[in-house]
């Protein structure tokens, strides 16, 4: 079994109860982005989540 490890990420969670959205600040398209789902506000907030991994493809030249 793999251990997951997780750390505190700052995110964006809609201030609506009965809404559940949230999303990464880093993966946000603005400063204060509107909830994609209910169209509400979203306010600031911490999760404990894993660590994204960055993969991108080496660009082969010649």
């Amino acid at each position: 079994m793999e251990t997951v490890n997780l750390a505190p990420v700052p995110i964006w969670r809609c201030v609506s109860q009965d809404c559940k959205a949230w999303i990464r600040v880093e993966m946000a398209s603005s400063n204060t982005p509107g909830c994609p789902i209910c169209l509400g506000n979203m306010i600031r907030g911490i999760k404990h989540l894993p660590k994204l991994i960055h993969k991108h493809k080496s660009v082969r030249k010649g």
